[in-house]
């Protein structure tokens, strides 16, 4: 996607209504309210969400919610926690006390995704899961627990399930917050959503801490400890299938009317893309977030290109151009490698960042209707149209290297010898669906370059063959863009062999 989340338009306008006015709320009226909550918190089946959908239906913003909440939740926890008559689930629950067990030990072994387990109509076990086969699509911790939530009750309201739970990792500190867990300093709990047939829907929680390198769980404060102990306790079938029952998440797809495969994908970054531009130490800790924010603000203050709702904004640099693009829906800025390198394509997949409001795209096909190629395609904004309707096209390709190392070694792992001459690029293990590529080229050429007003960022401008071939010299040879913060070595010679990462980028020619 573009550089940060936080551009989507929802995210900016969740921010700026935390500091809507909201209406005014007296001593009195805030008392009432207060007691309203608590009225709600000391329900039996209630939970602090239902406190603050309460609160935000009587038109409430988030600021004035999380006071108001804040103060019930201290309230209960005061005086009304320790008295709450406890109604102890365990013996209904016991039958998942091997599901419990098993998502502690996926806990343990790093995994947090959300998991559920349900009962037959004969009383039988099954666990179920979401399976992520394709990591360039995937669904939120948030959107799996609805699904599955979705699911489990109208099964239940049919009659195809007796009960069902829902295990997630959640803020829950004895204090009634089941709210997922959404940051590492957040986690503080495996909750368990429950339901049993002619019962309540209700939520549990196992509080733990982090110290040193373990886990520690504290144990269900409604149940005793005796029965803490015999769930700790409970032995998991060595070999056992306990989640065979999967739905694989997969990205939307289809084809077009002229046979252009068009998929989605929801992770795509430019993160690694911008710390080959400035250097990734350097990105990961400077302010350099700041100045891409400063710089899309600044733009704003120029006469746009404007294109179908979309306005576009161009700040160059001697061989880099940082291009921003302004909507209603998202914004985005990502550097272009300036080239005058041209081939001929054929488009057979465009990959379209669903996460980007679809404004930005990996584009896939043939080069020179011989080698496969694909590329972070910098002007898709503009010209997506053209892309989906016609498949022959001359596109510009370049680079920004994320890694760069002398190659010095013709072995393969196997013992195979490469020729002297051999160059190419192999699609990356680590970032497969962003355009990424290991490589093995020649340097033809280089020159240094400088980029920001201040030139604090160094580099040089690579001419890089990945293709060779005997009878057209720049088959593909491409302008690579690599920092030197990002270079393993210090001194470039014309005519060596290089090796590392790189992300292509691309747009149609002119």
């Amino acid at each position: 996607m573009g550089i940060f989340d936080f551009f989507k338009k929802k995210n900016i306008e969740k921010e700026s209504s935390q500091h809507n006015e909201g209406p005014f709320i007296s001593k009195e009226k805030l008392d009432q309210l207060v007691a309203s909550s608590l009225n709600i918190l000391c329900d039996d089946v209630s939970s602090l969400e239902n406190v603050e959908k309460y609160l935000r239906d009587q038109g409430y913003n988030e600021n004035q919610v999380g006071i108001i909440a804040e103060k019930a939740n201290e309230m209960y926890i005061k005086y009304f926690a320790h008295k709450r008559p406890k109604n102890n689930p365990y013996d209904k629950i016991k039958i998942y006390n091997e599901y419990i067990v098993n998502f502690i030990g996926l806990q343990l072994r790093g995994d947090y995704a959300p998991v559920a387990a349900y009962e037959n109509e004969n009383g039988g076990v099954q666990g179920f899961l979401y399976l992520v086969t394709d990591d360039s699509y995937t669904i939120s911790a948030q959107e799996v627990i609805d699904k599955m939530e979705d699911r489990f009750e109208n099964e239940l309201k049919d009659g195809r399930i007796k009960s069902y739970i829902i295990l997630y990792h959640s803020q829950f500190e004895n204090n009634n917050n089941h709210k997922l867990a959404l940051k590492e300093e957040d986690l503080k709990a495996v909750s368990i959503l429950y339901h049993f047939k002619d019962s309540d829907k209700a939520k549990i929680g196992l509080p733990y801490v982090f110290e040193n390198d373990e886990i520690n769980y504290k144990g269900f404060s409604d149940f005793s400890q005796e029965q803490n102990n015999e769930i700790m306790n409970t032995q998991l079938v060595e070999g056992h299938d306990y989640f065979k029952d999967r739905e694989e998440v997969k990205a939307p797809e289809s084809e077009n009317e002229i046979g252009i495969r068009m998929k989605k994908s929801n992770t795509g970054t430019l993160a690694n893309t911008w710390g080959g531009v400035f250097g990734h130490e350097r990105f990961q800790n400077s302010q350099i977030s700041d100045y891409l924010i400063q710089l899309m603000a600044l733009n704003k203050m120029d006469s746009p290109d404007e294109k179908e709702g979309l306005s576009f904004y161009q700040t160059s640099f001697e061989e880099i151009t940082f291009k921003t693009i302004l909507s209603e829906d998202f914004n985005t800025i990502y550097p272009e490698v300036n080239t005058d390198f041209v081939l001929n394509f054929e488009t057979k997949e465009i990959n379209e960042w669903e996460n980007a409001a679809d404004l930005e795209a990996v584009v896939a096909g043939a080069g020179r209707d011989t080698f496969g190629l694909w590329f972070f395609a910098t002007d898709y904004a503009e010209n997506r149209n053209v892309y989906a309707a016609k498949k022959d096209l001359n596109v510009k390709i370049s680079g920004i290297a994320f890694v760069l190392d002398i190659h010095n070694d013709d072995t393969l792992s196997d013992g195979a010898k490469l020729g002297k001459d051999f160059t190419g690029y192999f699609p990356s293990k680590d970032l497969p669906n962003h355009a990424c590529f290991d490589f093995i080229g020649l340097l033809e050429d280089f020159k240094e370059t400088e980029l920001l007003d201040d030139k604090s960022v160094k580099g040089f401008m690579l001419k890089l063959r990945l293709i060779t071939n005997a009878e057209q010299a720049d088959f593909f040879t491409i302008d690579v863009f690599v920092n030197k913060e990002n270079m393993r070595f210090n001194d470039l010679t014309k005519g060596m062999k290089l090796t590392g990462a790189l992300q292509l980028q691309g747009k149609i020619a002119e």
